[in-house]
This record gives C-alpha cells, structure tokens and sequence, in this order.
C-alpha cells in the first residue's frame, strides 16, 4: 500500500507539472502584449518595459544567459535617477532602450532611492552585441523638418534660386540623464544613428560598446554616471520566467495584476461563497440521483422506470443556460432582492436548486444504468425473499456493489468544490472563484489563472489517488500493488 502510494505521488507531481508546463506556454502563445494589456497601449515603451520587469515578465522564457544594458549614478542626493527624451528634437532613444529606473525593494523604515537604470534582457549581451539588437528594431527618433515661412517678403528678390532648398532634418537622437544630485547630463546618438524612411535609426556597425563608451568618455560626464553591462552568474541560470511561474504557483506566492491582492487572501476571501454553492447542490445532486435511479433500476420497464428514463432525457437535453434564464427571471418575478447577489443568505437556494435540478438528468441516466447490473442478481431475489426491504435491499447491498464507478463519477467532481461553477456565478453575481476565475481569463490576469489551474491539477491528483484507495476499501478483490 504505502509503495503504491509513493508510486502514485510521484506520477502525480510528474501530471501536475505537466500541467503547469502546457498553461505556461498558451500564455506565452498568446497574442498581445501583456503590459499593454494593463498599462494601455499608447504606454512608452519605459513604462511596459517597467511593468514587465515588477511582474518578472521580461525575464528569459526558460534559460537565463542574458544580461542587459546597465546605467549606475555615482552622485547623491534625493533625486532619482531617470532617462528621458528630447521631446522638442524628436528623440525616441531613451524609449527605444527601454531605459527605466531599478526600484530596490525598501527595508522598513527607509526610503528606497533609484541609482540604476537597467535596459531589456539580451541573449549574452557584450560590447560587440549590434546596437540595434538593444532597441528590438524601435527608432531612435523621427525625422523634424524646418517649418516652412508663413510670411512671404514685401519685394520681390531681383534674382531667383535655381533650386529650392531643402529642410535639414533635425538632429533628434539623444538621452537626457537626470541625475541624482539634480542635474542634467544630455548625450548626443546623432553619431550611432543613421536616417532611413525618414526615421533615426542605429547605424549597422553601431554597438553597445559604442554607446557605452559614449556615454562614459562625455565631455559633461566626468563620472558622474557610469555605463555598463550587468554581471552574469551561474546563479542567474534559472532566473527565468518558468521558474518564476511554477514558484509562484506551487507557493500562491503571487498576487494578483488586477486587485493587486495575493493569491492567499484571494482564496480565502472566495472560496466559501464557492463552497457554500457547490456543496448543498452536490450532496443534494447526489444523494437524490442515487434514490431515483435505485428505484427505477428495480423496477425496471414498469410506468416508474419508462417515466423515470423520458424525464431524466429530458433533463439532458435542456441546456443548462435556459435552467439559469428562467430560474433567474422567475425569482425576480417573485422576490426581486434574492435574484442576484450575496445581499441574503438566502440567495443562494436558487442557484443550488438550479444546479442540482440541472445535474440530476445526466446523473439518473448513468446511475441506473451502473444499478441495472446488480439489482436482478440472485442476491438480490434472495434478501427479498428472506423478508428484508426494499430500501434496505437497495441502498445497503446493492449500492455497495456499485459503488466503483459510482466513486468515478464523484471524483470528476471535485474540483468544482473549490472552483465553484463559472456560468452559475457569474450570472448569480456570487463572489467565488469560479467568477474570479473567468474575470481573470477575461482580463489577463495570469497569475490567478495559473493558482486556480494549479490547484484544480491537485484536487484532481489527489481525488484520482483517494479513488483508487476507496476501491480496495470496497472491493476486497482489488489489491493495490
């Protein structure tokens, strides 16, 4: 027994990481940018870039040989440290390096100041990595042109030009540091850039290199700031977004992108308005469906059986939204207040009778058909004859004998316990986590998405497991192995 259990524990952190593997890249898969999804789309490219890096998104997919653009203040003072561009020249560089500041986590009690400017995460960046590499194919800024006069000279020139001149584009590339200590250090691309489709963009011998030694030997600089290339670790090996996500899973460590709330006060905060849903409606569900189905099993083709089969058909063939709809309409006719909401306790009987009343077709169908088996062996016909009754018959013998795939059945719905139903309370405006989870989905917000994956993959793990025990509890015949 306890090797199969150790056996069946193994195979199931193998299922759950499997698991964990495949929702990690649909993520990853799907289109869109994330950032964006939560900052706006007409956000700088400094502010996603900053977004992705608090929510570690920005990190490599699975290994970590990356370092990245790395800008360090040597002043002091009260200021932070920034990188912006000259609006007034076009300048887009500062944007195009997603330059933003390093905000170190605050130790209590003191003031957390930004002192590094870090860039994107480049497959072994060195000072030979193409500068154009850096900036992910974003310009370093848009071409300005010299507005054209709006007066035109009282007399006419007694000689006219040839040609007429041309604009001189503006020179726009170009980063202004705002230091610690208050100042300003504004440095000059013009020299790494080149125009192209009327844009500024990194010449196509132009490095990093280049650009840190231009930022460093700036006449202004003096070394006031000090540009780089961050250090690399065998430790930084598994810095990378799918450890991120599967530590994050396995600890509920996250917290969510939305309500900013984490993942364990989440849970605690909706999983009882799910429980106090699922629950009644599958204790209510089952035990119900056991009864029906034992007694139309024993009188099988009688009026009890063939009216007992047409209703629970049915059933089944109503879908479960049109049970939602009328439920729903019917008690905002009779009492509009307990229609919608956790307002009252009583809330909740609707939706419970809804789901269980909807449930109760599928659940007859392949409860009498398991029941049929048993209930006309000769057991049977021999506890009847020595006197003993029907429901004594039935539910202390003959269920028994059924119990395997009856447990089979129940086990596949475990997990609704904790995640609630999705449609039944979103529609019923109950808070659990069923409607967290599918305004998560909605909404992107991965790491809740990911917490209730995970933890559906545990119920399910371990229901499979206890299933599996139960059989040799009520089956003798079964040996675990």
């Amino acid at each position: 027994m306890i090797a199969y259990i150790l056996r069946r524990i193994g195979w199931s952190v193998l299922t759950v990481f499997g698991v964990m593997l495949i929702t990690f890249v649909l993520f990853r898969a799907m289109p869109g940018d994330i950032a964006a999804a939560h900052v706006g789309q007409k956000a700088r490219q400094q502010d996603r870039a900053e977004w992705l890096n608090r929510h570690g998104y920005d990190r490599p997919t699975l290994i970590n040989r990356h370092r990245r653009l790395l800008v360090v203040d040597n002043t002091t003072g009260n200021k932070p440290l920034g990188a912006d561009d000259d609006k007034a020249k076009g300048s887009k560089a500062a944007d195009a390096l997603a330059l933003f500041g390093e905000k170190p986590e605050a130790e209590e009690g003191k003031k957390t100041e930004i002192v590094r400017l870090l860039g994107r995460f480049i497959y072994k960046l060195d000072t030979t990595t193409p500068l154009a590499e850096l900036t992910k194919g974003h310009p370093l800024a848009k071409v300005l042109k010299q507005p054209k006069p709006t007066s035109q000279p009282a007399t006419k020139p007694t000689t006219q030009p040839t040609t007429k001149p041309t604009p001189a584009p503006v020179n726009g590339p170009g980063i202004i540091f705002t230091l610690r200590d208050g100042t300003k250090l504004p440095v000059d691309l013009a020299a790494l850039s080149t125009v192209a489709k009327g844009k500024f963009l990194p010449r196509p011998d132009a490095t990093c290199g280049d650009l840190i030694d231009l930022i460093n030997n700036h006449p202004d600089n003096k070394g006031r700031i000090t540009a780089g290339i961050t250090e690399w670790g065998f430790t930084n090996l598994f810095d990378s977004q799918f450890t991120d996500h599967m530590v994050k899973s396995v600890t509920f460590d996250a917290r969510s992108l939305i309500i900013k709330k984490k993942l364990t006060e989440i849970i605690r905060d909706r999983a009882p308005a799910s429980l106090a849903l699922t629950i009644p409606a599958m204790a209510a569900g089952w035990i119900l469906a056991l009864i029906i189905s034992s007694f139309v099993a024993y009188y099988r083709g009688t009026i009890l059986d063939k009216t007992g089969v047409f209703l629970s058909v049915l059933g089944m063939c109503i879908p479960f939204l049109a049970f939602m709809i009328y439920g729903q309409w019917l008690m905002f006719t009779i009492a509009p207040t307990r229609a919608y909401g956790l307002a009252y306790r009583s809330n909740v009987y609707v939706p419970i009778a809804i789901m269980v009343i909807a449930g109760l077709g599928g659940s007859v169908r392949f409860y009498r058909t398991v029941i049929l088996d048993q209930v006309h062996q000769d057991y049977v016909r021999t506890a009847r004859a020595k006197g003993a009754s029907l429901p004594a018959v039935l539910f202390k013998h003959v269920l028994k004998n059924c119990m395997l795939p009856i447990l089979t059945n129940l086990i596949l719905a475990l997990p609704f316990l904790i995640m609630g139903s999705l449609l039944v309370e979103t529609y019923f405006g109950i808070p659990g986590l069923g409607d967290l989870l599918l305004t998560s989905i909605n909404g992107r917000d991965e790491p809740v998405v990911n917490a209730m994956v995970f933890l559906m993959a545990i119920i399910y793990t371990t229901g499979v497991m206890l299933a599996d025990i139960s059989y040799a509890v009520f089956d003798p015949r079964i040996r675990l192995t």
